[in-house]
């Protein structure tokens, strides 16, 4: 029976196997999908023995590995050389291959946004991009794809983007200069549960729904209820779960076999998981 997993520092709450399993049931397909929480300090040293396993079909990468993960793999494809990061490798003959789904189910979220919120991201022309991890750089590469213009990217360690092309750099403590203008702003760092910001971000005046002009907000956090969503419009507020979800449909099609659908069934299973 094929097998993947999820990996992590911190995994075992993680909404992927409810996921997998949710299209094991829905397409009949045998196939196990678990957790393995690894301590960054164990990761080198315990990654060889699992790609080692029998059976084993691929493995969902996340925080802090998207990174690290590279130097074990056989190869990475072009997404994640233009990314720098990978969340999904997959078995071949010649070895692991690693890729990145994250950009494809960021660009989905925005579609499953506009397509049930009734709220079209009309402009392209503004973006605050607030962090620069893993899931930031996926996001930042579906940003420039889909023609995002003018996009200002924030983060603690101004050293990691002071290079980047295409794009503004600004320090963290730079941010409530361009919140109001902004059409689009993304989070990407764990400020949800501490109101006064005190971990390592700026106390950011966030922008109410105030005027003609209230930009759309996505937080990576899968949960639509946080702190930074809190400051925008119901319609225009969007978090990380259908990133999520729809970055595993690719994963799941290359492991299994078959493209599965993201319904609402699955939707609100997730969401009800999360609300408990």
């Amino acid at each position: 029976m094929k097998k993947a997993y999820v990996i992590g520092k911190n995994v075992r709450k993680s909404l992927s196997p409810t996921i997998f399993n949710y299209w094991f049931k829905k397409y009949n397909i045998e196939g196990e999908y678990e957790f393995k929480e690894i301590s960054e300090s164990d990761f080198n040293n315990i990654i060889p023995s699992i790609l080692k396993e029998k059976d084993l079909c691929g493995l969902n990468i996340t925080i802090p590995f998207k990174e690290k993960i590279i130097k074990h793999l056989h190869s990475i494809d072009k997404y994640a050389k233009k990314i720098g990061a990978v969340n999904c490798i997959s078995k071949t003959k010649e070895g692991f291959v690693g890729t990145n789904t994250d950009w494809i189910g960021f660009e989905e979220s925005i579609r499953w946004q506009e397509k049930y919120n009734t709220s079209k991201i009309t402009s392209k022309e503004k973006v605050v991009l607030i962090g620069y991890g893993g899931a930031s750089k996926a996001i930042l590469y579906s940003l420039l794809k889909t023609g995002f213009k003018k996009i200002r990217v924030f983060n603690r360690d101004f050293s990691k983007i002071k290079d980047l092309k295409n794009i503004s750099a600004h320090k963290l403590n730079e941010i409530e200069n361009y919140f109001s203008k902004a059409d689009l702003v993304i989070n990407t760092i764990p400020i949800n549960y501490n109101k006064d910001l005190n971990l390592g971000a700026p106390k950011i005046n966030f922008i109410e729904e105030k005027g003609t002009h209230t930009p759309h907000g996505f937080d990576a956090c899968y949960n639509k209820n946080t702190f930074f969503l809190d400051h925008f419009n119901k319609r225009k507020r969007f978090c990380g779960l259908h990133m999520l979800i729809h970055q595993a449909v690719p994963c799941f099609h290359k492991w299994y076999g078959v493209k599965p659908e993201v319904d609402t069934k699955l939707v609100t299973l997730l969401e009800t998981l999360l609300n408990q």
